[in-house]
């Protein structure tokens, strides 16, 4: 798998990455801004939002959640957010995979254990998959006999924000070690060769 990564970094292109990043912003709209997306829901559950943007909430405080959406909010979650919230994981977990492979071929690490590090954005794709699959598991299931169900959804939202906070922390930490490593490398060929030019004119005189 490393030497998989690796091989693909090299194939990596800033074009292709910046091109990775338009679906991410269209899931976003169509999450966050579209009139039948996010705002529908609030509309139909009288302000309620979902279960996605909490860190962490208790199999009481999820069903309480699903009560207030009533049955025109679940149908809005199910039908519209649902399947946005896959399109916008998937594309957002294949842009953050593919900077970390242009990252690391930016910078190509000594050590080939780095090139395990795109697994970091995979597993997060991975929790918030899991997670969407588990809350919709709690809306349809009933909430007796079911809570096993309601605290794997919780456990997968607050692994997926980590996994999340993680990646672009790393990434930004990254980008900006390897703005340092090619400024100090630019300065010390100048430096080096004001250094031989200063040589070849003492041994000129």
């Amino acid at each position: 798998m490393i030497y998989f990564f690796q091989s693909l970094s090299l194939k990596t292109r800033f074009v292709g990455v910046l091109i990775l990043l338009f679906p991410v912003l269209g899931f976003q709209w169509l999450w966050n801004g579209a009139p039948w997306g996010l705002a529908a829901m609030k509309l139909a559950g009288h302000g309620a939002g979902v279960p996605d943007t909490s860190f962490w909430y208790s199999p009481a405080a999820l069903q309480t959640l699903f009560a207030s959406w009533g049955p025109r909010g679940r149908e809005i979650y199910l039908t519209v957010l649902w399947p946005t919230d896959l399109g916008l994981l998937l594309s957002y977990g294949v842009f953050l995979t593919a900077a970390m492979l242009y990252l690391l071929k930016k910078v190509n690490p000594a050590s080939v254990w780095w090139y395990l590090w795109p697994l970091l954005p995979l597993g997060t794709t991975g929790f918030d998959l899991a997670e969407n699959l588990a809350v919709a598991l709690a809306l349809i299931l009933p909430p007796e006999g079911w809570e096993p169900v309601s605290w794997a959804a919780a456990g997968l939202t607050a692994g997926k924000w980590v996994g999340l906070a993680l990646t672009v922390t790393s990434l930004v930490a990254g980008t900006a070690a390897g703005l340092v490593r090619l400024g100090w490398q630019k300065w010390k060929a100048s430096r080096d060769a004001g250094t031989r030019t200063l040589a070849d004119r003492d041994g000129d005189v």
